[in-house]
């Protein structure tokens, strides 16, 4: 049996490494014995979560130090807001712990090389939860890659669209502020640019990108400083309460009291300073190229990834047609003699489309599982995602092609 503490008490925390965890493992696997958050409301709100599931009680610190001190812990699981991520991640590995962060692992070069160097020299290693890699469904499409289905990979289209309550709750939050998240290209990006990596199996070379603001951040569409009490709510596309849910009512709505940080911010308020339309383009060194697209304020909610390989393409993606709507997926291969393979695939229950809990299992679990398709992130996997986004920024400030290979093997 292992025990881990926890710093960061958010939602994300909340349902993937409490209630998914303990779907995933069973209560003598591992315990979590104490939890440390800047907000202790939001710490005794996850806390009295815990008891609930397993029956044990987990100890509220008020310091991140002392709780290592005091509890000796096997590991650490990081979902602090994602500035914070390095600065936990390398007390934890000094304390002899090994580390489970969230992504992205962190969000600046000089970060993930203190990460970087901090593990090598502690001798313990760095988990990043890629969850997408685990879903059952990007798990077949990389099966198939490796079965040589389509041949090498040359080129790949990725497209993402987020609608404008999804989009727009990363305005109201502290994701909107540069000095937080570095833009949407390390948080939510983070998760298509490794699959990229991932799927393509090869290691980015050069980045280029182009992004803006046009949706979020107007003034003129704004009628109140936070949704719940906005007059003209009814009216927005983007409203999104703090409704009854565990994750809103209490660790938001509760918690606000404490530090005052609000989850329903108005999305068109003029302090957001981070894009909401980007797009970069990424070769690799085997000579693939990735373009790629977040649309934030989109009609609807999907994705569509097209990888052309030397023998054919493979095409995926899902389009989510109204709220709720979770159709099959399915994986098309054509042929250029105009072959055509459909390959249906049921959605899977559960969050992350069924992929959080297969990653609980492999990293948590008591028993070794077998990883043919190198599901299994460490931080050199962190790396290479986080730095195409980095380099994204670059790009766009000094409008230029920025070459990765210098960073890269600084931080092999």
């Amino acid at each position: 049996m292992k025990k881990y503490v926890i710093v960061g008490a958010g939602s994300r925390c909340s349902y993937m490494f409490v209630t998914a965890l303990y779907e995933g493992v069973n209560k003598d696997d591992i315990i979590l014995s104490a939890v440390y958050d800047t907000n202790i409301k939001r710490s005794e709100f996850l806390a009295e979560k815990i008891k609930k599931i397993t029956d044990r009680k987990a100890t509220v610190y008020t310091d991140f130090d002392v709780m290592l001190d005091t509890e000796k812990p096997d590991g650490v699981i990081v979902t602090s807001t994602d500035s914070t991520h390095h600065e936990y991640i390398i007390k934890a590995l000094e304390k002899g712990c090994d580390v489970v962060s969230e992504k992205p692992m962190t969000n600046t070069y000089e970060r993930c090389l203190a990460i970087r160097e901090a593990e090598k020299k502690s001798g313990k290693n760095v988990t990043v939860t890629f969850n997408c890699r685990f879903m059952p469904y990007f798990a077949k499409i990389k099966e198939l890659l490796k079965s040589g289905i389509i041949g090498k990979p040359l080129a790949v289209n990725y497209e993402y669209r987020l609608n404008r309550v999804h989009g727009g709750s990363y305005f109201k939050r502290w994701h909107r502020l540069m000095e937080f998240s570095e833009s949407m290209y390390l948080h939510k990006s983070t998760h298509h640019l490794d699959i990229a990596n991932w799927l393509i199996d090869d290691e980015p070379m050069t980045v280029s990108a182009i992004a803006n603001r046009v949706y979020y951040g107007d003034p003129s569409k704004s009628f109140g400083e936070r949704c719940s009490t906005c007059p003209k709510a009814s009216e927005c596309q983007s409203y999104e309460p703090l409704n009854d849910e565990e994750s809103q009512s209490l660790y938001f709505g509760e918690a606000e009291k404490v530090d005052g940080y609000r989850r329903d911010r108005c999305c068109f308020l003029p302090d957001t300073d981070i894009y909401d339309n980007m797009t970069l383009g990424v070769q690799y060194k085997g000579g693939a190229i990735l373009t790629y697209t977040l649309n934030m304020f989109s009609a609807n909610e999907g994705f569509k990834i097209v990888i052309t390989g030397e023998k054919g393409t493979l095409e995926a993606g899902e389009i989510y047609v109204g709220k709720g709507s979770r159709p099959d997926y399915l994986i098309r291969v054509l042929y250029p003699d105009g072959t055509v393979n459909d390959i249906v695939f049921e959605k899977a229950k559960g969050s992350h489309a069924g992929g959080d809990v297969k990653l609980i299992k492999m990293i948590f679990g008591s028993e070794k599982i077998a990883d043919p398709l190198g599901q299994h992130a460490g931080s050199f996997d962190g790396v290479k995602s986080a730095m195409i986004g980095i380099a994204a920024n670059i790009s766009i400030k000094e409008k230029k092609t920025v070459d990765l290979t210098p960073y890269l093997d600084n931080l092999r």
